[in-house]
């Protein structure tokens, strides 16, 4: 008997999210209704164009449903066994999120699934939905929309899922928590059969998802910063004199942190290597952040930076380079909303208060 079909909701079909949607209907274990924004009516009348490393040139797809709002995915009492979150993780975006998403979570049947950036982004979920499964999850894929139809999927697909595991009392055992996780990344590998053979693409079930992501944020937190503080690719970052000075301090800065929180694995001499000669020096590669500042969207800051700071401020570990971009690519941000006119609602440091204007831009959430 073939596996009962799973109904997914996916918020945020971007470049990581349209991917994502694409490998779970694939695996013919899952109908997905994704929530598109302004590029709605063009999808939902020619699809997506897809030229992916992973999966090929695909012409004209759309996923099973695609609705123009959260709202309108609650419509005919549908409900769903996940939701698939790929926005950027933006804690004014999170927060209206949160409310929106109360109606699409049937109690024991729901999983939340964050493929995001960034430290500590599912506390706010954890909070709100104490009784829902939570699983969270890193990739490094390099995937773009060009245009609102058309997505650029330029490196394999290679991600790791696992239980956050906010809660272990017996409204919730841990049991039921990672087997939502194994499920999920089953119907995902099952997606990339094909892939797994043409490029390496693979989702890996993680038993310490945390530490994954103080290792992802090696790289978020000095190639992805450094490239957008300075306008340049990941390739000039390497060649160019900013290596020694900016780029292996910066990385080993994240590393310390890490270890003094307990996450010297995922942090380890090796990685460390591997993350400064994994790319050649002429990659022309752009990260994501440095494309959301090259087209007016906000930064990532918060979860890429300023959460990774905080525990060096608790743990004691000193960070002058890292403190230093930080500062620098806030009043980068600071430039983003005072272009967007309207400057006066924009908080530093303690709090982040984004704007209408520059949200509206959120059409194309990518992840390295």
């Amino acid at each position: 008997m073939p596996p009962k079909i799973k109904d997914i909701c996916l918020i945020g079909a971007g470049g990581v999210g349209t991917i994502a949607a694409y490998i779970l209907e694939k695996s013919q274990r899952a109908r997905v209704t994704a929530v598109l924004r302004s590029n709605y009516a063009l999808v939902k009348q020619h699809g997506f164009d897809i030229d992916s490393v992973d999966h090929g040139n695909v012409r004209n797809w759309r996923p099973y449903n695609v609705v123009s709002s959260i709202a309108s995915a609650t419509t005919n009492k549908q409900s769903y066994d996940f939701i698939v979150i790929t926005t950027k993780a933006l804690p004014d975006l999170t927060s209206s999120l949160i409310s929106d998403l109360k109606p699409l979570i049937t109690p024991q049947k729901t999983t939340l699934a964050l493929l995001q950036n960034g430290l500590a982004i599912e506390a706010p979920f954890a909070a709100a939905f104490p009784n829902t499964p939570i699983l969270s999850g890193v990739s490094m894929i390099g995937s773009r929309l060009t245009s609102p139809t058309t997505i650029f999927h330029q490196y394999p697909d290679v991600s790791k899922v696992g239980a956050y595991c906010h809660c272990v009392d017996d409204t919730l055992p841990k049991a039921t928590q990672f087997d939502a996780a194994r499920l999920f990344v089953e119907i995902y590998n099952a997606g990339l059969v094909d892939a797994k053979l043409k490029s390496g693409a693979r989702c890996v079930l993680s038993k310490n998802i945390v530490g994954a992501r103080w290792g992802k944020l090696l790289w978020n937190a000095s190639f992805n910063t450094l490239c957008t503080l300075l306008r340049i690719s990941v390739g000039d970052l390497l060649s160019g004199p900013g290596r020694n000075t900016l780029l292996e301090p910066t990385m080993r800065e994240v590393a310390a942190i890490a270890t003094a929180a307990g996450y010297e694995d995922a942090v380890s001499e090796d990685i460390v290597q591997l993350m400064l000669h994994d790319s050649p020096p002429t990659r022309s590669f752009r990260p994501s952040m440095l494309v959301d500042l090259e087209n007016g969207r906000p930064l990532e800051l918060d979860v890429i930076l300023r959460a990774a700071l905080r525990v060096a401020q608790e743990k004691g570990v000193s960070t002058p380079v890292l403190s230093q971009v930080y500062e620098l690519l806030n009043v980068v941000q600071w430039k983003l909303v005072q272009r967007a006119g309207k400057s006066s609602r924009f908080r530093f440091n303690n709090e982040f208060t984004m704007l209408a204007p520059v949200l509206a831009k959120l059409d194309a959430p990518d992840l390295d």
